[in-house]
């Protein structure tokens, strides 16, 4: 720990330097609160001080730095200097308190947070004159779960079940991203045993998920077939996993230490029998869809993000390599069991059909990693035993929305702190600059095409 106001001075030198801002987050530490800088150059830097008295916002000087510390002045009740004026984040406040415009040819569409389709709540105060988008504001935070402080009664070995629930879609990645954590912070060696099944896991979820996004594109553009057929193909890898592990979203296999059970061969097993025919028609249903082109037709264009807008605002997974942002933690963090076959999957017009086409350069790559790792059949533990020891340690995942963060800090032997960067969270601040030009028709492509998951972000 650095002093009171060297950790957002250091994070400042090095994001001058050409470092990433990760993240941003805060801890109460008896009476103080403690403010965490994450920054990433050549690795990551978690800089952490005190918050003493006030404390000079990033923001101005870092746009990717808005949304942290809103949610921590918000949270904590701490006040930034030199902060830019701005909206609530977290605390949901009537809607006609956030009209920008007042005009007689402007209307206030208010659209959810129950919405046709889509299970989550979350509202937007869309602003049109028709229908052009004038102003648009999210409103996100309807659910305060309080996952973040129900690890606290959870214990060491059970609080992975938590981190689950944080994303039911992504429990895997979820799952890994807080065992790593809890590891590091307690020096703990997992066997390449449970590290394989680990990244077999990460990796049908990143295919289901994707092929999740896609469905629902082809949903959007009334593809009623292809929609079938691309949630069909994403019920086989949930059969897959279910057939392996007991659950369709492969809960309950991963804890601290490395798997609950040995799931690699029940995982080699079923992927052995139904693994190829998962992919094909996979692979079939994806060709279909990006060759019908009046569903590319309704993509090409809409929703596009500048690839410095991106880099501004600390985008990640296939909406930054969308982009041409070349971000996948997988390449760099030590996490993949066997290397990548191909290179990261980038496209460059920053549009939903650029988005779409990363997602189906990795559902491939997904399924050629999952071969390689079963392939490789470790040997050996598939849970190493450990004593609890305090420490505090950051970890990350590439879910299939893109980099997951999870901090741990252990004290006498129980968890103090878990906080939660998800890749969802990272990407909405990118949400709204991608609408100008587009129509109010075009809302759903775009959101689909970002793949945003809203309990990552009310946690």
């Amino acid at each position: 720990m650095i002093g009171p106001t060297s950790a957002a001075a250091k994070a400042g030198e090095l994001i001058r330097a050409g470092a990433r801002l990760v993240w941003i987050f805060a801890e109460r530490m008896d009476s103080d609160i403690i403010l965490h800088y994450v920054v990433e150059d050549d690795r990551l830097h978690d800089l952490a001080g005190p918050m003493l008295g006030l404390t000079r916002a990033l923001t101005p000087r870092v746009p990717a730095a808005d949304w942290y510390e809103r949610e921590i002045a918000e949270r904590f009740h701490v006040a930034f200097v030199d902060f830019p004026e701005h909206r609530p984040l977290t605390n949901v406040v009537p809607a006609e308190e956030l009209r920008a415009v007042s005009s007689p040819e402007a209307s206030t569409v208010l659209y959810g947070p129950v919405r046709s389709g889509i299970v989550e709540s979350a509202r937007w105060i869309v602003e049109t004159a028709g229908e052009d988008f004038i102003d648009v504001h999210p409103s996100m935070f309807f659910k305060h779960r309080g996952l973040e402080e129900r690890f606290k009664t959870a214990s060491i070995e059970l609080a992975p079940f938590v981190a689950e629930h944080a994303s039911g879609a992504t429990a895997s990645s979820h799952a890994a991203a807080f065992s790593r954590a809890a590891e590091r912070a307690m020096g703990i060696e997992v066997p390449d045993r449970a590290r394989a099944t680990r990244a077999v896991l990460v990796e049908l979820e990143r295919i289901h998920q994707h092929l999740d996004s896609l469905a629902h594109l082809a949903d959007d553009a009334s593809l009623s077939v292809g929609s079938a057929q691309l949630f069909a193909a994403k019920e086989r890898i949930h059969r897959i996993l279910c057939d392996a592990t007991g659950n369709r979203y492969a809960r309950g296999v991963i804890c601290v230490g490395g798997t609950r059970f040995d799931a690699l061969d029940p995982l080699r097993e079923t992927c052995g029998r139904d693994l190829e025919q998962a992919e094909h028609h996979a692979r079939t249903s994806m060709h279909r869809l990006i060759n019908t082109q009046s569903f590319m037709d309704r993509l090409i264009g809409t929703g596009r993000i500048p690839h410095e807008k991106v880099v501004q605002l600390g985008g990640v997974g296939p909406v930054a390599r969308g982009s041409g942002v070349a971000c996948d933690v997988r390449t760099r963090d030590g996490y993949l069991f066997t290397p990548l076959a191909a290179e990261e999957a980038l496209e460059h017009n920053g549009d939903a059909t650029a988005r779409t086409l990363v997602r189906v350069a990795e559902i491939q790559r997904s399924f050629q990693l999952v071969r390689s790792t079963l392939d490789a059949n470790p040997t050996g533990a598939h849970l190493a035993a450990f004593e609890s020891k305090d420490g505090a340690a950051i970890a990350r995942v590439e879910s299939p929305q893109g980099e997951l963060l999870y901090f741990v800090r252990i004290e006498n032997g129980a968890l103090a702190r878990v906080a939660v960067r998800s890749a969802s969270y990272a990407n909405w601040p990118l949400f709204v600059p991608s609408l100008p030009g587009n129509i109010f028709t075009d809302f759903s492509f775009i959101e689909h095409s970002f793949g945003a998951i809203q309990s990552e972000v009310d946690r």
